[in-house]
């Protein structure tokens, strides 16, 4: 069996779409959050003068970049390698194409609460 057949399809999927995973798990605690403070009433309450979620929507951003910078690291240690096949950088290529756009993502999710108040009313 050759090298690129013994990758596990189940492994190489999440780490291709591992940031987008985490992305997607920040995406719903930050709105998820934002609607029950809101739908409560708990979000004037502050934190270090801040508002509440606002605080919670920053802390949450700055973990999943912090698993995506992980894994982006990992991806960079693992194209740095002399016996990465083709199919390894391809693999690992995508893997950080997805990190990046993860990222950004993470930048737009943080930006709302930061510049509006989060309950409209």
């Amino acid at each position: 069996m050759s090298r690129e057949q013994q990758h596990a399809f189940g492994m190489t999927t999440l780490f291709i779409v591992g940031a987008l995973v985490a992305w997607l798990g920040a995406f719903l605690v930050v709105y998820v959050f934002a609607a029950i403070a809101c739908a409560k009433g708990f979000a004037h309450v502050r934190i270090l003068g801040l508002p509440i979620v606002p605080v919670v929507t920053t802390l949450t951003c700055l973990f999943t970049a912090g698993i995506t910078i992980v894994l982006m690291r990992k991806v960079g240690a693992r194209l740095r390698t002399e016996a990465a096949s083709e199919h390894e950088r391809f693999i690992g290529f995508v893997a950080f194409a997805t990190s990046a756009i993860a990222i950004f993502a993470l930048v737009l999710l943080a930006l709302p609460p930061l510049v509006m108040n989060a309950c409209q009313t």
